[in-house]
């Protein structure tokens, strides 16, 4: 192990203590120095951090901080942690089922029948599943932990569930993974997040997750191939040479042809993750499925230059220049169009100007814009991956509409979304999820949501929001990528707050810019631009905003 890390340990692990009293404090930070590139995938139980097992004739304080230590060690199944357990107990213990994310100085407090009450603060919080809870601030988790004397020596005989990490360990031994279901048609694959520690395990992990569904606000915005019941028939994943065999329980068998090719899509999908696999072979009960054609190439995120709305239409912009959409121009002229949506194809456009929101087909010069709805005060249109337009008005009193590629208004329940503002919107690349920002500027939130759709594909609601970031009032946001979304914070200054979020994961902080507008993204976390109340567009590149065009009247991606 070299010095850096064992330099870490030692921080964790020294004790503060302040005087014989019975209350002591917890190691809250250390000097964390650069650890294994776990974004590299590496999987195996490689020792991140080596914690140290109990010494001889450690008192209770000792056991008790050195156990709670050792949560840094997820090697060998916490092979160290357990050594700090009474026999009776090891086997008991499942430090499997929670992680807590130490957020300030925890506190353990001895009592008199040889237990102790802890104190955590936490920012976070996964559970067995991988899913990863944002708290309030504030929160904290009590914990109650029993000794016993074993042969001479302090041991520990009950204790929650459960391991805690500060933030910088958490970084290095956790990374988050895609678990795949599909759409409700079938044709798209939508990521649901779970949180593991990168170990040999993990791809018993993954595959157990996805057996056990999606998050419970995903549920009717995405369907799995597996019929109800399926399990893995050894409890386990096997990986050799870059092979994943994973063997199910006849319970799968349940499934027809078409879903038996379905259920191999998603075991792959979320497999091949793994740096150290390369192909999987899924197999029931031991017997080989017909194999998967594996056409589901939604995966992998489009990436594309923003699109800017300029005096002579729309272009693509980078640094080397702009490319014009073709057929932009003319068709934004027709309508005297002040903004715009396209979809992913580029073949239609949904303009808005202040009599309404049209849609057209791209490089039609015959048949005029399509007037969808009258009136102004909507957000940005949106044309998602199907082709649905979708025309959300800023106040909650007036309904959120959807029409279909030709036009046509689908019948749409906005639910929750229906009784508040909203600032902004934009729709996932599958076209499942949505971000928006609603409530009122100073104390609205950030809202994600499944979108449910009928069986021809028609929108018809929300699912149940979550709020990935916390409290968080927003002007802007955006689909960064298929798990991350962007959001444009206003703060008292004149200056705007960029944020990348995960959702089912953490929150990472750009710098400042001032007079931020608007923020888009390109399909990945590191194509982020703002475009400002001067209608500049700045993009973020080495850890500062760089100015890419001036004179730009709206900005967006397509689909997006």
């Amino acid at each position: 192990m070299n010095s850096s890390l064992r330099a870490l340990i030692a921080g964790l692990t020294s004790l503060a203590l302040l005087s014989t009293a019975a209350c002591a404090q917890l190691p809250t930070s250390s000097d964390i120095k650069n650890g294994p590139n776990v974004e590299s995938g590496l999987e195996t139980d490689y020792l991140y951090y080596s914690p140290s097992g109990p010494g001889e004739d450690a008192t209770q304080e000792e056991i008790i901080l050195g156990f709670l230590n050792a949560g840094t060690g997820p090697q060998n199944d916490y092979e160290v942690a357990k050594s700090y357990l009474a026999e009776s107990f090891q086997s008991d213990w499942d430090p499997n089922q929670q992680v807590l994310i130490q957020d300030g100085r925890p506190t353990l407090t001895l009592l008199e029948n040889n237990t102790a009450v802890v104190v955590i603060p936490i920012a976070a919080r996964i559970n067995e599943r991988g899913q990863y809870q944002t708290m309030p601030l504030g929160s904290s988790e009590s914990i109650e932990i029993e000794l016993v004397e074993q042969d001479g020596q302090w041991r520990v005989q009950s204790a929650p569930n459960l391991t805690t990490v500060i933030r910088p360990v958490f970084d290095v031994i956790f990374k988050a993974y895609a678990v795949y279901f599909f759409d409700n048609q079938l044709r798209h694959l939508v990521p649901d997040v779970r949180w593991f520690p990168t170990r040999a395990s993990t791809s018993t992990r993954l595959v157990s997750a996805l057996l056990g569904g999606p998050s419970e606000w995903l549920e009717d915005s995405v369907k799995t191939a597996f019929p109800a019941g399926t399990k893995l028939s050894l409890s386990t994943v096997t990986v050799a040479d870059g092979v994943a065999s994973v063997d199910l329980t006849s319970r799968a068998l349940k499934a027809s042809a078409r879903g038996r090719q379905l259920m191999q899509v998603q075991v792959k999908e979320t497999l091949i993750q793994l740096n150290s696999i390369y192909t999987v072979q899924v197999t029931v009960a031991r017997s080989a499925l017909e194999a998967s054609t594996w056409d589901f190439g939604a995966v992998a995120t489009q990436i594309v230059n923003p699109v800017a709305m300029l005096t002579d239409g729309l272009f693509h912009i980078d640094n080397a220049g702009s490319l014009e959409v073709g057929g932009s121009n003319a068709a934004l002229k027709r309508v005297s169009g002040t903004d715009f949506g396209l979809n992913t194809s580029e073949e239609l456009i949904a303009i808005s100007n202040s009599e309404g929101v049209y849609l057209s087909a791209l490089g039609d010069l015959i048949q005029p814009p399509k007037l969808l709805i009258s009136g102004s005060d909507f957000l940005s249109p949106v044309l998602d991956t199907d082709g649905y337009t979708w025309v959300v008005p800023k106040n909650s009193e007036q309904p959120i509409s959807v029409f279909n590629s030709e036009g046509q208004p689908v019948p749409f329940s906005a639910g929750w979304l229906a009784g508040l503002d909203r600032q902004s919107f934009s729709i996932s690349s599958e076209g499942s999820r949505i971000v928006v920002a609603a409530g009122s500027n100073n104390a609205g939130s950030v809202y994600v949501a499944g979108i449910n759709r009928d069986d021809t594909g028609n929108p018809v609601s929300f699912g149940s929001p979550i709020i990935p970031a916390g409290s968080v009032a927003a002007q802007s946001v955006t689909w960064l990528d298929n798990i991350r979304i962007g959001i444009l914070q206003k703060t008292i200054d004149g200056f705007s707050q960029p944020l990348i979020v995960m959702v089912g994961g953490g929150t990472k902080t750009l710098p400042t810019i001032r007079d931020g507008r608007r923020i888009v993204g390109s399909g990945q976390p590191s194509g982020v631009y703002v475009l400002d109340k001067n209608r500049g567009v700045f993009q973020f590149r080495s850890s500062t905003w760089n100015f890419i065009k001036g004179d730009v009247t709206a900005l967006h991606f397509p689909g997006n």
